[in-house]
């Protein structure tokens, strides 16, 4: 029986040391993900401006086919997107309160798996953080493909939820804590 245990813990070393790995290696990818959230920023900045530009030409020429919204839709998400931190904060002080991300948990259901010193809690956390941050910046493109003539008008809706959950996933352990504080302490 001794031979199981130790078979057992070795497995679940192993998975914490896989887990860890994958954690760190995706520190510099959420780097990645935020710089080019930043040039995305600058392309629907310039897309915006020359919406803006064709329909100030519709507008001279008396054709009253454009309309405003997707330049809007294009300088809001553009906005979003280069001022990527603050616009962060703003989100993460409306959903929860406070504008910084909580890196372990001090609840007692959750200070196991997510608490200051657990290695499978940080790396758990720091991969759904940057699954949260690709979906973040994923709903802000969904969002400025919607407000474009031609495409269907679910995709505002998506982008939104995309947006939302990507907030709620970006503070993993926020989330927990509300999820526990509702379910739990009721």
């Amino acid at each position: 029986m001794s031979n199981d245990s130790g078979w057992y813990s070795e497995i679940y070393a192993n998975g914490i040391d896989v887990l860890s790995n994958i954690a760190h290696s995706l520190i510099p990818v959420e780097k990645l993900v935020t710089a080019a959230a930043y040039l995305m920023g600058i392309g629907f900045a310039i897309k915006a401006v020359f919406t803006l530009k064709s329909h100030g030409e519709q507008r001279s020429s008396l054709s009253g086919t454009g309309n405003m919204k997707e330049a809007l839709v294009y300088i809001i998400v553009a906005s979003m997107l280069l001022y990527f931190p603050t616009a962060f904060e703003a989100l993460m002080n409306t959903t929860f309160g406070y504008s910084t991300v909580l890196a372990y948990s001090e609840n007692p259901y959750l200070s196991g798996i997510m608490g200051a010193n657990s290695a499978l809690g940080n790396a758990i956390t720091i991969i759904i953080q940057v699954i949260g941050l690709f979906a973040f910046v994923k709903g802000w493109i969904m969002i400025a493909r919607g407000a474009s003539q031609g495409q269907s008008a679910g995709n505002t809706g998506k982008g939104l939820m995309h947006v939302f959950g990507g907030i709620l996933a970006m503070n993993i352990v926020g989330t927990m804590q509300i999820i526990i504080n509702t379910l739990y302490y009721g």
